[in-house]
């Protein structure tokens, strides 16, 4: 029998240990989740590549943002606040900085192998090359936390998945400087600029910083941490298309703290099941990823977590299960949980009332004691209405080893959507674990086997 049940929106934290459902109202309420920690920096400093008239537009965006951009006009009041700015006593509480010598503008005749160029392919590859090398050049003459990256005219965000590269400016940029410590955010001038099929100023400013100050090794929000509970971190487990055939597919992890630092280590290669068509690893390929992905964990953040729980995009076979426990044995965990998460509507649906409302961000249905649907798109409360274009869909919540109630493993998942550093807002579908997958694998499809990728998630995203 069919049963549905709300989850409460979970809470955040933030600066001073204050607690709020959203992003923003949270930030403009007590800062970000870092102030008074020991490290933290007070600056924000922000390198800029691109066309040379293109730079000086988004520096004085830049700069005109930190004093605070008005909200849109709506009666949605909740949905669009205004940016508050971000200087030592505004939203994110450091200054901005935006050094001369961190500045590289890119002159017509250094641009001209792009328009050069004869196909798609050819142009996106031209600017890559160029972007990188002028990015290398700037961490040679100045220090700076994150270099924005403008997209140049005539190069095409994308080609089809059947070209040359089968991927587009973005993750063939972010493969090429993957070695590099500091992250890059790549940036289009239509951001700025505004117009059709781009966000209102406000909406845009809050994301682009939020991002930027986590590039920066800033914390804008954690998850509420229980001190009566064992710590916990979070792996993703996801695949990419290898070179190697259509039947062998690259494993990756992606793991994270409550504080939502993020760590990518690559695995070893997956085959198609010819039972259920999906992508499983063998026994000692699940044991040697989780293990990896804990070690790299370890490098990271000093210290390991008492229990893990493992999100995967495909079903768990035995042997899969019985290599991430043994992974869990040696690593001496107290707990992993195991869920299989489908990104595919299930077959249910619901729809709210006589008027037909989207059902409330957090609605359980639960199918079958081992398949459940979790709304984390749907209609908001905070915000008065549903923010969202289309028919909200579910998550597929299909647990192989749990621990808890699948009421807290919803909630738990909930509040991981709201781990989205370049969207500050309650309308994530995703959770962190799966909302990175995608993006990390097609990045590290460019990188070759024997480079070392760096570690840190903010370089990927």
């Amino acid at each position: 029998m069919i049963s549905a049940t709300v989850i409460p929106e979970p809470d955040l934290e933030f600066g001073w240990a204050g607690r709020q459902v959203e992003q923003r109202r949270g930030l403009m309420l007590h800062g970000p989740a870092d102030v008074g920690m020991e490290g933290r920096k007070d600056e924000l400093r922000v390198g800029v590549v691109g066309p040379a008239a293109y730079v000086d537009e988004l520096v004085d965006w830049l700069k005109a943002c930190s004093k605070g951009v008005t909200r849109k006009a709506s009666r949605f009041e909740d949905l669009f606040p205004p940016f508050p700015g971000c200087s030592p006593s505004l939203g994110f509480l450091t200054a901005l900085k935006l050094p001369k010598g961190g500045q590289r503008r890119l002159t017509k005749q250094r641009l001209r192998p792009i328009l050069a160029a004869s196909s798609d392919v050819g142009r996106i590859d031209a600017a890559v090359n160029i972007c990188a090398e002028e990015v290398r050049n700037l961490h040679d003459r100045e220090c700076v936390d994150v270099v924005m990256v403008i997209r140049p005219d005539g190069v095409p965000a994308g080609v089809p998945e059947g070209a040359a590269t089968g991927a587009d400016f973005h993750d063939l940029l972010k493969a090429e400087l993957i070695t590099t410590r500091e992250p890059i955010q790549v940036i289009r001038a239509a951001t700025w600029r505004g117009g059709k099929g781009v966000e209102d100023q406000a909406t845009c400013a809050w994301n682009l910083f939020t991002a930027l100050y986590y590039k920066a090794g800033g914390k804008p929000w954690r998850l509420v941490r229980s001190h009566s509970l064992p710590t916990r971190c979070y792996v993703g487990v996801s695949f990419t298309q290898s070179d190697a055939g259509d039947e062998l597919l690259t494993s990756v992890a992606q793991v994270f703290n409550e504080l939502g630092d993020g760590v990518i280590v690559r695995g070893g290669l997956a085959k198609r099941s010819d039972a259920d068509r999906q992508p499983h690893l063998s026994d000692r390929d699940a044991g040697a990823l989780l293990n990896a992905a804990l070690a790299r964990y370890r490098e990271e953040h000093r210290t390991l977590p008492a229990a893990v729980t493992l999100h995967k995009t495909s079903s768990f076979s035995d042997g899969e299960t019985a290599g991430f426990l043994r992974a869990r044995d040696e690593s001496g965990l107290s707990e992993c949980e195991l869920l299989w998460i489908s990104t595919r509507s299930e077959h249910a649906m619901l729809i709210r009332g006589a008027q037909y409302h989207p059902p409330l961000r957090g609605t359980l249905l639960t199918l079958n004691p081992d398949e459940h649907a979790l709304y984390t798109h749907g209609s908001v409360p905070f915000y008065k209405t549903y923010p969202g274009l289309y028919v909200p869909r579910t998550l597929g919540i299909r647990p192989a080893l749990i621990e808890r109630s699948v009421e807290e493993i919803a909630a738990e998942i909930l509040a991981l959507t709201k781990l989205n550093w370049n969207r500050a807002r309650l309308d994530g579908k995703k959770p962190i674990t799966l909302l990175t997958a995608e993006r990390v694998g097609q990045i590290l499809r460019h990188v070759p086997a024997h480079v070392t990728p760096a570690p840190r998630y903010a370089n990927y995203m």
